[in-house]
Parts: structure tokens; sequence; C-alpha cells
């Protein structure tokens, strides 16, 4: 399925030729995630190795990926990077410091995290896969907006249904 893959650009009504595909999983195929997930073992089961990561219980969670999303949970991206081939997006990364003390938080000097020599900012919440991961360990943000989205979907059904009943 992914041996000689060749593909094309369509621009404008105009397409280029054929060129061949030598990396990754094609963009919405229903195996792509699960074969990026395959790809990914090796990343963590180094990070379970190495001691770099978090523990839930006795689980390890040293990376939070699926299809081409990952969140690396670790002090750094790049010796993983060069060995799994892995390129990261520095405009689509930040730094999320997760701690249980904030007022301790606030007297850390945080590390600095670069990508391709651009400084990644730390953020207080980052959306992963359609959830909110809060640095203050909670679910709260994530709730509220979920609750927030049934909210307004529930105000357009009975919007929707309301106007069906007055046609």
């Amino acid at each position: 399925m992914y041996t000689n893959n060749v593909a094309h650009v369509q621009w404008s009504g105009i397409v280029s030729r054929p060129f061949c595909v030598k990396n990754g999983v094609r963009q919405g195929g229903i195996i792509s995630p699960i074969l990026f997930c395959v790809y990914l073992d090796g990343l963590r089961l180094q990070l379970r190795n190495s001691g770099i990561g978090y523990y839930i219980g006795n689980f390890f969670v040293g990376a939070l990926a699926y299809a081409d999303d990952l969140a690396l949970l670790a002090p750094s991206a790049s010796a993983y990077a060069k060995q799994f081939s892995i390129v990261f997006n520095a405009a689509k990364s930040a730094s999320l410091l997760v701690t249980s003390n904030k007022s301790q938080e606030r007297r850390m000097t945080k590390p600095e995290f670069f990508i391709g020599g651009k400084l990644i900012h730390f953020v207080n919440e980052y959306a992963h896969l359609g959830h909110i991961i809060s640095d203050c360990m909670d679910d709260k943000h994530d709730i509220l907006y979920r609750r927030n989205m049934l909210c307004g979907r529930l105000i357009m059904y009975c919007v929707s249904s309301a106007s069906n009943i007055l046609q």
C-alpha cells in the first residue's frame, strides 16, 4: 500500500506531473493513525527505559500520540527526534510546566526549549486532540469547554426544531 507510492498536486485546475512519495502516511487513510502509533512505539519504549516521562499509577506516560499529533512528556525533544527522524514544528509547539505546587513553580527558573533555533514559549494550558491539558493538574477548563460545546449544540438544536415547527 505504501511502496512505490506516487502523488500529484492539483491547483487551480492544473495538475502536476506524478512524483514519488518516499515517507509519511496517507492523510485521511483509515490505517494511517495506527501505522503512526506503531512507528512511535520505539520512541515510547525508549522514553520508558530512560526514565524520562511520567507515571499514572503503574502506567507509564512518556508521550501522548494519535495520528500526527504528539505531546512529548519529557524535558527534551532533540535526543529522540534525531533517532526517529521526527521533525517538530516550532509554530505548533508549546511548553507546559505541570506542578502541584504553584507557589513553588513561580520561584522556579523555567528551562528554555528550542526547535530549529526558535524559542518554545510556556503556556498555562494546551489543546491536545481536542482536550485541554492544564498546568494546574485538573480538568476544570476541559470540562467547562465541553459543557459550553454541549450547551451550544443544544441551543442550535432547539432553534432548528422551533424553526421547523413554525414552518
